[in-house]
C-alpha cells in the first residue's frame, strides 16, 4: 500500500493524483462505494450523523495554540469545519480514502467556512499509513471510519506514531451486533454486511501500540418507514460493499418481509452498537 500525497482544495478539481493512491482491492472497493456516496452523503446518513455528534461533544474545550487537528476519514468534511471552528487557530486536516468525499468537502466548506478555509487541508490517503510527521498531532478525531480499515493494528499504530506525547484521539467506531436485523433480513453467507471488531480486541491493539485506551459502549437504534429506506441509509454511504452473487427477485422479496417481522411502532429498526474509544499517547518522563 503507498502513501498518499496532500490534497489541497485547489488541486482536487484536476485528477488524476501525483503520485497516485494505490490502496489494496479491498480498500479501492471502500473508496468506490464512498465515491458514489459523497454528495448524498449529508443528506442519507443522518444516523451517523447523530453518533458523530456525541462524540464531538466529548472533545476538549481547548488545545494548545497553533495546534495540529486530524479529521480521519472526514467524508464531506462537516466536522473537519467543526473543529476549525472550535478550535480557533488550530491547522485542521481532513484526511479520507475517497477523492470524491474531498470534493464534496472542498466545496461545502469553501462555501460555508469563511475566515475558516485558510486553516482546512485535505488529504487523500489511508488510516494505515497516514502521510504525517511522528509526534505531530494534537488532536484526532474519527466518527464511524476506522471499522473500514484491514486491521486494528496498522490504524492504531499510525495514531500512537502521529500523536504528541500526551495528545489524544476520540474515537468511534461499529462493534457486533450492529446491523444485526439488516442481517437478519439479508441473510447472506458472504461479507455483504461486514463485520466489526468488539471494544476489548480494540483495546488490546491499542495497549499494544502504545496507547491508554478507555472505552465505553453506546448502542443505538435508528427506525426507517420501509426497506427501501433502510437501505438507502446504508448504500448511501458506502456501508455496504458488493461481494457475492446478487439476490434474485424472490430473495429480495423474501429479506423485505423478514424485515418488516421486526417492525415497531417507530417503523423499521436498525442497531448500531457505538464503541467510543479515548486514546492517549503517554508522556514518556526520562530519569537521570
Amino acid at each position: 500500500m503507498s502513501i498518499a500525497v496532500s490534497v489541497p482544495p485547489a488541486e482536487l478539481a484536476t485528477p488524476p493524483l501525483t503520485p497516485p493512491l494505490t490502496p489494496t482491492p479491498s480498500r479501492q472497493q471502500i473508496a468506490r462505494a464512498f465515491d458514489r456516496g459523497a454528495t448524498d452523503y449529508l443528506t442519507l446518513a443522518q444516523a451517523q450523523h447523530a453518533m458523530a455528534a456525541t462524540l464531538f461533544a466529548s472533545l476538549p474545550e481547548r488545545l494548545p495554540p497553533a495546534a495540529r487537528v486530524l479529521d480521519l476519514g472526514c467524508g464531506p468534511g462537516h466536522w473537519t469545519l467543526e473543529l476549525a471552528q472550535r478550535y480557533s487557530g488550530a491547522c485542521c486536516m481532513g484526511l479520507d480514502l475517497s477523492l470524491e468525499m474531498l470534493r464534496e468537502a472542498a466545496r461545502q466548506t469553501s462555501e460555508l467556512a469563511s475566515g475558516d478555509s485558510g486553516r482546512l487541508h485535505w488529504l487523500r490517503a489511508d488510516a494505515e499509513r497516514l502521510p504525517l510527521a511522528d509526534a505531530s498531532l494534537d488532536l484526532a478525531f474519527s466518527s464511524l471510519a476506522v471499522q473500514w480499515c484491514d486491521s486494528p493494528r496498522l490504524w492504531l499504530a499510525e495514531l500512537s506514531r502521529t500523536l504528541k506525547p500526551g495528545a489524544r484521539a476520540h474515537i468511534n467506531t461499529l462493534g457486533p451486533g450492529t446491523l444485526k436485523e439488516v442481517r437478519h433480513a439479508w441473510q447472506r453467507a458472504d461479507d455483504s454486511v461486514r463485520h466489526f471488531p468488539s471494544a476489548s480486541h480494540l483495546a488490546r491493539h491499542a495497549q499494544a501500540a502504545g496507547l491508554r485506551c478507555h472505552w465505553q459502549l453506546r448502542p443505538r437504534i435508528f427506525h426507517y418507514p420501509d426497506v427501501a429506506a433502510v437501505m438507502a441509509s446504508i448504500k448511501g454511504i458506502g456501508a455496504q460493499t458488493a461481494t457475492g452473487r446478487r439476490l434474485t427477485r424472490a430473495e429480495v422479496q423474501q429479506a423485505k418481509a423478514r424485515h418488516e417481522t421486526l417492525r415497531t411502532a417507530k417503523g423499521l429498526p436498525v442497531s448500531y452498537q457505538v464503541i467510543e474509544l479515548v486514546l492517549e499517547k503517554p508522556v514518556r518522563i526520562a530519569y537521570e
